[in-house]
């Protein structure tokens, strides 16, 4: 049973479950995810390189991120007003990511076999009634809030710097065949994480994914799938049976995280079931 967590908001419950499948097309699996409860820390990344570098590449993201997270959260978050705001949490997320990454070169440079292995990372974390959400490269966060779902993440390739430029439009990148060209992944000598922070409310359904999801199933359909309510690990097995359905060329990984009311005290569920006395006249 997982010790309580001194940093999550009173006022919320979370429910999360992840999955990770190899797919249909590959023959090992080079994603990484994390669903670690205790501290309402999650993260998908989503490897690269040959002779299963990929694998290293993103375990190692996934490790380092969140070993230097979870202590710079214990360790900072000992003053009585720590993360009284999103920004502390947000730098040291980047903190946590740049020191994966440099970890990541280090190994790439000490072995031949995993030179130029990278990955890609999205990473969230809820803490103090505040979520952040970094990423680096074309893993994703979405969030379902009031029956519409919206990509909160932002993707660091090439497809989407055409998209918000204008040139092309966003129909046609779904089918352009440099919609896997990467501008940043971890691996890479400097890398600019992207990072959104907010409040997470009652009924949110954020979803982690890598692009083993994205590329064959649509966001609506994802919705569609939030929109059944199903539990945590239920929609996770849904969305990964989507995408073999679909072909499953990729690795696939889904993280789903659900915030809930918090559960109420039995004193004060008697006290709501009391009815008032009546007195006689």
């Amino acid at each position: 049973m997982s010790k309580p967590n001194p940093f999550r908001s009173k006022n919320i419950r979370i429910r999360s479950a992840g999955i990770t499948d190899t797919g249909r097309r590959r023959d090992n699996n080079e994603d990484s995810i994390l669903v670690d409860d205790s501290h309402s820390l999650f993260i998908v990344a989503d490897g690269m390189g040959g002779h299963n570098a990929g694998e290293v590449a993103s375990s190692i993201a996934v490790e380092m991120t969140s070993q230097f997270l979870v202590a710079g959260l214990h360790i900072e978050g000992s003053a009585e007003d720590a993360f009284s705001t999103a920004e502390p949490l947000a730098e040291l997320m980047e903190k946590s990511i740049q020191l994966a990454n440099r970890k990541i070169l280090e190994e790439a440079g000490s072995n031949e076999d995993q030179s130029g292995m990278g990955t890609t990372i999205v990473s969230m974390l809820i803490c103090k009634g505040w979520f952040v959400i970094g990423n680096v490269g074309d893993s994703r966060c979405y969030r379902f809030r009031e029956g519409q779902i919206s990509q909160i993440s932002k993707d660091h390739s090439w497809i989407q710097g055409m998209v918000a430029k204008g040139s092309i439009k966003k129909e046609h990148a779904k089918r352009h065949p440099q919609r896997g060209l990467l501008l940043q992944a971890m691996g890479n000598r400097e890398i600019e994480p992207t990072f959104i922070t907010g409040c997470p409310i009652v009924g949110d359904v954020f979803v982690l994914c890598s692009d083993g999801l994205t590329e064959v199933v649509s966001n609506n359909t994802i919705g569609f799938v939030l929109n059944q309510n199903g539990s945590p690990q239920k929609t996770a097995e849904k969305l990964i049976q989507l995408a073999n359905e679909n072909g499953g060329p990729d690795n696939i990984s889904v993280i789903v995280v659900k915030i809930l009311p918090p559960r109420q005290s039995a004193a004060t569920i008697s006290a709501s079931n009391l009815e008032p006395v009546k007195h006689k006249p």
